[in-house]
């Protein structure tokens, strides 16, 4: 069974414990933490393998959770929620990793 850590950030930015699910843990409860887009907090709630897969892109693209969120907000349509939005995000970035074997970051949104 996967475990609880807090991810430390910093000063900044807020922590947020991350469930660590084992690679197919799949359970479908959700989870709800505050994040900052824009600068103004909300909350979010999602399965935790979306918690733990956006934990690591934030990493992998060297960017907070906050930072990351408001990036993906900011593709959100009009009728759509934020977590569908959050969740789509998820699957187009692994399917687009995957594809190009691993060579693939998030470019500014004004290139």
């Amino acid at each position: 069974m996967g475990a609880e850590k807090e991810v430390k950030t910093n000063r900044a930015d807020r922590s947020i414990p991350v469930h660590h699910p084992d690679d197919m843990d799949v359970d479908g409860q959700l989870i709800s933490h505050n994040v900052w887009v824009q600068g103004h907090r909300t909350s979010v709630r999602l399965e935790a393998v979306m918690w733990q897969a956006l934990h690591e892109i934030a990493a992998r693209e060297e960017i907070t959770i906050h930072q990351l969120i408001t990036l993906i907000s900011d593709k959100q349509g009009i009728n759509s929620s934020l977590t569908a939005t959050i969740r789509a995000f998820l699957v187009a970035y692994f399917r687009t990793l995957f594809r190009t074997a691993g060579d693939f970051r998030l470019r500014p949104m004004n290139s």
